[in-house]
């Protein structure tokens, strides 16, 4: 049997949601939390994953946290020779091994993005050598996932959203675990996150354009860096109030994680977004006359407009 939309499977400290298909109102408001937008206007979304701030955060935190501690040793015992031992050992044997896979994975070419054209109601792969093909939007599968860890500290949850699309000339092949497709992955926490970013890609194709979050590779572009962050700072103290903007966002966010450098090299990384320039997308990217529109499948149709009654009626 074909997963839809709300079926759930779950075992001991896992669990499966699957948001689509049919991609019925998931109830959460649109959010683009892991930054996958890169591209919107009145006919397509592109979305894309370049998600390597957990990395940078654990990173300088731990290189920090080792510098720090090399410091401390160094001073307080009077000892510098186990102070740099320290510094060696961890600061650059460790945290230098950690940094240069990381700068290395940083490195690679951007992959091109998933085109999702709301229009045609159909979605664009494209492959990293340029080959292409078009799936039916009713039939992408989003997944949600998620495992419960147990350790000494407490229950931890991770989870991620799985977007599966089926491959080229099977495009009306139903999802099962042992189906080969293309994958899309990207890891906002699973549960209520997942479905926020979901939907962002399904209020798009079903609502439109304008109640989904503006393409986060641009945002504050008009800012230099640091204007960027001290407006989030403000941001942030108009939200929860000074003390914590300036113990969260201001102490930890730039001394702990350093956010500005993180910053300054993503613009840099993301100057450029990559385009999908195969003529034939080109040409399928066109805005088309209200009329040619394609339209929503009767079980779609009847799917939502079900949907929007039980969300109704939990108000």
């Amino acid at each position: 049997m074909t997963e839809q939309a709300d079926d759930i499977k779950q075992g001991f400290l896992w669990k499966q949601e699957h948001l689509a298909p049919l991609p019925i109102p998931t109830g959460q408001p649109a959010s683009d939390l892991m930054n996958i937008i890169w591209r919107k206007n009145q006919v397509f979304l592109d979305i894309g994953s370049f998600a390597m701030g957990a990395g940078w955060l654990t990173l300088h935190c731990l290189t920090f946290v080792f510098i720090s501690s090399a410091a401390y040793v160094a001073w307080y015992t009077g000892d510098y020779w186990a102070g740099l031992t320290i510094l060696a050992l961890f600061g650059g044997g460790l945290m230098g091994t950690l940094w240069y896979f990381f700068i290395k994975q940083w490195r690679k070419p951007l992959l091109p993005p998933v085109r999702f054209n709301r229009q045609r109601r159909e979605v664009c792969i494209t492959k990293p050598d340029g080959s292409y093909w078009f799936v039916p939007w009713e039939k992408v599968h989003a997944i949600a996932p998620s495992v419960t860890s147990l350790n000494t500290g407490g229950a931890t949850k991770h989870g991620s959203l799985l977007l599966w699309f089926p491959l080229e000339g099977l495009e009306h092949k139903a999802y099962a675990p042992d189906v080969k497709g293309w994958i899309l992955m990207v890891n906002p926490g699973g549960g209520i996150s997942s479905m926020a970013q979901w939907e962002c890609i399904r209020s798009f194709m079903e609502i439109g354009p304008d109640v989904v979050p503006e393409a986060s590779v641009f945002r504050h572009r008009d800012m230099s860096t640091w204007q960027s962050y001290l407006f989030d700072v403000k941001q942030a103290a108009k939200d929860r109030g000074w003390f914590l903007a300036l113990v969260w966002d201001a102490f930890l966010g730039e001394i702990i994680f350093n956010s500005i450098l993180y910053d300054y090299c993503l613009r840099k990384k993301m100057v450029v977004v990559p385009d999908l320039t195969a003529p034939e997308v080109i040409e399928w990217s066109k805005p088309l006359s209200p009329a040619k529109w394609a339209m929503r499948s009767p079980e779609l149709e009847q799917a939502i407009l079900h949907r929007e009654a039980e969300l109704a009626s939990l108000v």
